[in-house]
């Protein structure tokens, strides 16, 4: 028995045909789902080699936390601006790495 669209014409793709096209849309749309979620959480913590600051940065590479060391009391004003800049700069860095992986990940899965 062959369905007939609102023409009267024959439709020409059943179920089972349909079916790889559905699941392929499907495993898109988690894939994309899968990559938001990874792009809006990533994170990246590092402490100055000098141990002076430790910084957290937003998937952005915006700073999220700054946390400095209690003992400050021999600490130049400029080292410590320079620790933060630095170890910030270096977080940011890994961030955009991941979220160049992420993102080619992506492509990669969305690509035929």
């Amino acid at each position: 028995m062959s369905e007939r669209n609102i023409m009267g014409e024959r439709n020409v793709h059943t179920a089972n045909e349909m079916d790889p096209v559905v699941a392929r849309a499907a495993q898109r749309i988690e894939n994309l789902e899968q990559a938001l979620r990874g792009l809006t959480t990533l994170r990246a913590r590092v402490t100055h080699e000098s141990g002076l600051v430790t910084v957290e940065v937003d998937e952005q590479g915006g700073l999220r936390d700054l946390r400095i060391v209690e003992a400050l009391d021999r600490v130049d004003a400029r080292d410590l601006g320079r620790a933060v800049v630095e170890a910030t700069a270096a977080a940011a860095e890994i961030v955009a790495g991941r979220r160049d992986q992420i993102l080619a990940s992506l492509h990669d899965a969305l690509t035929y």
